[in-house]
């Protein structure tokens, strides 16, 4: 099995006093590994470093759009570095990779985050709504973007 994931219900219990999140807080995460488990397995292990500790990641329980956007910048951070990281570490195969999905809930908001081909999916009423896009190079978007 190449899949590894992570589920914090109570992430400010779990991260400390430092942080001060409104309840709920969580974070969850999914890494779908190919080539190998050996980068999601890293991802996984590394993920409250990634996510919280290395990247300036807000630190307050006031829920606005200022602390929004800052977790939104700590994500985009966060994951580049955790690619970084990745491909730093010789313990890791070279083949080996991993997409990654993750959520976030603060008081009454949730954040997702997504790196490879997967997305996170929100249920409405019924209907299936995307809450983020698959980073395929078919995708004409995605392909301007690495090339």
């Amino acid at each position: 099995m190449e899949d590894e994931h992570i589920r914090i219900d109570d992430l400010s219990s779990h991260l400390g006093p430092l942080f001060k999140f409104p309840k709920p807080s969580a974070f969850y995460g999914v890494f779908d590994g190919h080539g190998g488990p050996e980068a999601a397995a890293y991802v996984r292990k590394h993920a409250l470093r990634f996510f919280f500790e290395d990247v300036d990641f807000p630190r307050t329980c006031e829920v606005d759009d200022v602390f929004m956007e800052g977790v939104e910048n700590s994500l985009s951070k966060s994951f580049l570095l955790a690619d970084l990281a990745l491909a730093d570490d010789c313990t890791v195969n070279s083949s080996s990779g991993t997409t990654a999905l993750v959520a976030m809930i603060f008081g009454r908001h949730l954040m997702v985050a997504n790196a490879g081909d997967c997305r996170a999916v929100l249920c409405r009423k019924g209907e299936a709504v995307d809450m983020s896009e698959d980073h395929r190079p078919i995708y004409p978007s995605e392909r301007r973007r690495v090339e």
